[in-house]
């Protein structure tokens, strides 16, 4: 399955071009630029006196930003966000971002701006790719900055979408994930029933529109059984 040609997240195909801004902890020196598929480093030092550098610039695909990735985490530099700035789109206040940060125990993608359709399904192969790398296995999607949409929800035929790829994932040998996904209030209906479509196929899926019930759970031991 593809994304569909309206959706706002054809620039962020896993084979497509984009820019990418990657913060981490640390001083990165500059001369590594190279080994980073040529994106600019610049550093910061924060609040506490602690250093964090960025990354910034275009890669050629996901591929390309998982090498980066890699890279950084062979060098020892803890993540503390990625996030894909899909600047080609002329009018700014559509942009759709994925932000990325990593907490103690899970992974949060946190998305923002204009929906006209949902992405089926690179996303979910960016979440295993992004656990695998960071060795956690729990994950918050946070939709509630995310607006617009199709009316006639195809948020179903999404998760039918995701429950085979995930299927396929497990039975290749990946190792199961926990996901908890947050939404607003008007999106919960729909997506109830797409958590129950998901946890047929297996995956650990939970949608509510309370931020901290999502957390809870995500970190609750007994679904883990």
């Amino acid at each position: 399955m593809t994304s569909r040609e309206s959706s706002n997240y054809t620039k962020l195909s896993i084979d497509q071009p984009a820019p990418y801004q990657i913060r981490i902890k640390g001083k990165l020196a500059e001369h590594f630029s190279d080994r980073m598929g040529g994106m600019q480093i610049s550093h910061q030092t924060q609040d506490d006196g602690s250093s964090m550098s960025t990354l910034e610039g275009e890669l050629l695909d996901q591929a390309a930003l998982f090498g980066v990735l890699v890279a950084l985490y062979n060098l020892r530099h803890p993540l503390i966000s990625v996030e894909c700035l899909d600047t080609n789109r002329e009018d700014e206040s559509s942009l759709v971002k994925v932000r990325i940060e990593q907490k103690t125990d899970y992974l949060e993608f946190i998305v923002s701006g204009v929906q006209s359709d949902l992405p089926i399904p690179e996303p979910l192969e960016t979440v295993l790719n992004s656990c695998e790398l960071a060795g956690l296995y729990r994950v918050l999607v946070d939709f509630r900055g995310l607006t617009g949409g199709d009316k006639e929800n195809p948020e179903i035929e999404y998760a039918q979408g995701v429950g085979q790829e995930y299927q396929d994932y497990l039975d290749a040998g990946g190792i199961p994930i926990k996901v908890a996904v947050v939404g607003r209030e008007e999106m919960i209906k729909a997506w109830k029933q797409s958590e129950e479509i998901t946890q047929g196929y297996s995956l650990k899926a939970f949608v509510s529109s309370d931020y901290e019930e999502a957390v809870a759970w995500l970190r609750s031991e007994k679904e883990d059984q």
